[in-house]
């Protein structure tokens, strides 16, 4: 049975995870997915999660910040999910395999159309995963300042006080 290796990049504080869409010169292209792929021979399924992350998006994590979700298999391919989390969105550097990215919300994962068989089937693992997370804090508001405050703030740090 043939194994792969996907790796779920997620963004808990927007709740939004990273995709790829497979290029036209790949398998399952046009597809929108993970990052993964095989596992070469000898290799650990965490380091063929690393590999793929970097090849694929450009991304350098390590062993430690892999969180290891689950499985689905078929008949004939077993896929393995990790996730890595990101403090905040940023721009991948995808590879020849993709054409394009996008991060979209994890509540919407299963409505994208030409979802990649196996991050369709995965999904639910991430969207379980992140329903686990403590809600992510609120933004500090500012506290109300006077105008003898505003002005003081227009002029800087010249004013005397």
């Amino acid at each position: 049975m043939r194994v792969s290796v996907w790796v779920a990049v997620v963004c808990p504080g927007t709740s939004r995870v990273l995709l790829a869409k497979r290029g036209p010169t790949t398998r399952n292209a046009g597809r929108w997915n993970f990052f993964g792929g095989g596992i070469d021979d000898g290799e650990h399924p965490e380091q063929t999660a690393l590999r793929e992350l970097g090849e694929e998006a450009g991304i350098h994590s390590c062993r430690d910040d892999l969180i290891y979700l689950g499985e689905c298999a078929s008949a004939s391919k077993r896929n393995l999910l990790f996730v890595v989390t990101a403090e905040a969105e940023f721009e991948p550097i995808i590879n020849h395999e993709s054409q394009d990215w996008c991060w979209i919300a994890i509540s919407d994962l299963l409505s994208v159309r030409r979802l990649h068989g196996p991050t369709q089937k995965l999904s639910p693992l991430v969207r379980r995963w992140v329903a686990t997370l403590p809600p992510a804090p609120p933004e500090p508001e500012l506290p109300p300042f006077s105008r003898w405050e505003w002005l003081k703030r227009q002029v800087g740090r010249h004013w005397p006080v």
